[in-house]
C-alpha cells in the first residue's frame, strides 16, 4: 500500500492544473524618460522623440509605444554655443530646420527641458569624419533547384589605420512586388490606367556593428547574408554606415548582447542599459535612450535579379512565382499602392537617397 501511495505521489509531480488568468493588472514600476535622437554630417531635418515608460497591456498595442512627452524645450547646442531650436511635430517627436546639418569636427549636446521641469542632458560627442564602403557587390549562385538559387551580398569598410574606429550600420531592402491588373472594361469605356508594380520595404531593427579591434587599416567584411533568386523583380539594399563614438558602440553592442540570450551558462545577466543621457536637476530621475552623433555615408545596391538569369533559369523561376503565387495574380487590382495585404506597402517609389 505504502509503494502505490508513493507512486501516486510521484506521478502527481508531472501533472499540474492550468488556471486562466482574466483580471490581472500591470503596475508601471519605472518612471524612466526613454529618449532618443541623432545628428550627422547629411542634411536634416534631425528628428528627437521623447517619450515615458508605461505599463504592459495585452489589450492595448499603444502601450509598448510609452507616454508622449509633449510640449518640451528641445535643442542642440554646438561646441561654439550655436543652438538649433526643435519643433514639435506630432505628440513626443521633435524636429530641427531642414537647414540644419551637422559639421564634421564639431561637438555636439542634447539638452530638453520638459513642462513639469525635469531637465535632460547628454553628454558632448563629436561628429566623426564618415568612412565610405569599399566594397558593396553581389554574386549569383546558380542551382537546379530554385528554392536553392540566391545572390550572396558582400560589403567592405576601409578601415583607416591612424584612428581606432567604431561603426553603426542600418540596413534597410526595397522589394519591388507585381500585382495582376484587372481585365479592360468593354469599349467605349475608357481603360484605367493600372499600376501593377509597387515596393515593399521589411521592417528591418538589427543593427550591424563593427569594429577594428585586431584589423586596424584592414577591409571590414559586413556580413549581409543573401538574397532569393524566387522572382525577378527589384531588389534594393541600402546601408547606412555611421562612424560613431567607443560610448556609442558600447551602447548597442550591450544591446545586441542581450538581444542574443540564448539561456547558456555564460550568458550576460540582462540588465538596464544606459546611454549618454542624464537628468541633471532630480537625482533620482532614470532617463534611457541615446543621442547618437556621428558621421554616415548611405549607399545603395540594386540586385539585377533578371538580368542573372538565362533562358532556363527564367522559365524556372517564372513556373516557381506562379506556383507559389507570388506576384499576387489571384488578387487583381488597378492600383498596386491598395494592396494592404502585402506587409510594409511603400506604393510607387522609395525615399530618396539624401
Amino acid at each position: 500500500m505504502k509503494k502505490i501511495t508513493f507512486f501516486v505521489m510521484l506521478c502527481s509531480l508531472f501533472f499540474s492544473c492550468e488556471t486562466e488568468i482574466t483580471d490581472f493588472k500591470t503596475q508601471n514600476l519605472s518612471t524612466a524618460y526613454v529618449v532618443y535622437g541623432e545628428i550627422t554630417n547629411l542634411n536634416g531635418p534631425y528628428n528627437v522623440r521623447i517619450n515615458r515608460t508605461s505599463s504592459y497591456s495585452p489589450y492595448d498595442i499603444t502601450a509598448f509605444q510609452g507616454e508622449a512627452i509633449k510640449g518640451a524645450d528641445v535643442k542642440i547646442i554646438d561646441d561654439a554655443g550655436v543652438t538649433a531650436q526643435l519643433t514639435e511635430t506630432r505628440s513626443g517627436f521633435y524636429q530641427t530646420s531642414p537647414l540644419f546639418k551637422g559639421i564634421v569636427g564639431k561637438k555636439y549636446q542634447l539638452k530638453i527641458k520638459t513642462n513639469d521641469g525635469v531637465e535632460i542632458e547628454s553628454t558632448t560627442e563629436t561628429l566623426t569624419t564618415p568612412t565610405p564602403l569599399n566594397d558593396f557587390s553581389y554574386k549569383f549562385i546558380n542551382a537546379e533547384r530554385v528554392e536553392d538559387m540566391h545572390f550572396d551580398v558582400t560589403a567592405a569598410i576601409k578601415d583607416s589605420k591612424e584612428t581606432e574606429d567604431y561603426y553603426y550600420i542600418r540596413r534597410q531592402d526595397f522589394i519591388q512586388f507585381l500585382t495582376t491588373c484587372p481585365e479592360p472594361p468593354p469599349p467605349p469605356t475608357p481603360v484605367p490606367i493600372c499600376y501593377s508594380k509597387c515596393w515593399r520595404a521589411p521592417l528591418n531593427t538589427q543593427p550591424i556593428i563593427i569594429n577594428d579591434f585586431l584589423v586596424n587599416g584592414k577591409n571590414l567584411p559586413i556580413s549581409l547574408g543573401s538574397v532569393d533568386a524566387k522572382d525577378f523583380p527589384e531588389w534594393i539594399i541600402q546601408l547606412d554606415v555611421f562612424s560613431v563614438s567607443k560610448e556609442t558602440y558600447n551602447y548597442w553592442k550591450r544591446q545586441e548582447d542581450q538581444r542574443v540570450i540564448g539561456g547558456g551558462l555564460f550568458d550576460k545577466i540582462p540588465a538596464q542599459i544606459i546611454g549618454n543621457l542624464k537628468c541633471t536637476n532630480r537625482a533620482n530621475q532614470e532617463v534611457l535612450g541615446l543621442f547618437q552623433v556621428g558621421g554616415v555615408v548611405k549607399q545603395r545596391l540594386s540586385v539585377d535579379r533578371l538580368g542573372a538569369l538565362n533562358a532556363e533559369n527564367l522559365q524556372k523561376v517564372q513556373t516557381y512565382a506562379n506556383f507559389n503565387n507570388i506576384r499576387y495574380k489571384d488578387l487583381v487590382l488597378w492600383d498596386c499602392k491598395n494592396a494592404g495585404f502585402v506587409d510594409y506597402n511603400i506604393g510607387y517609389t522609395i525615399p530618396s537617397l539624401f
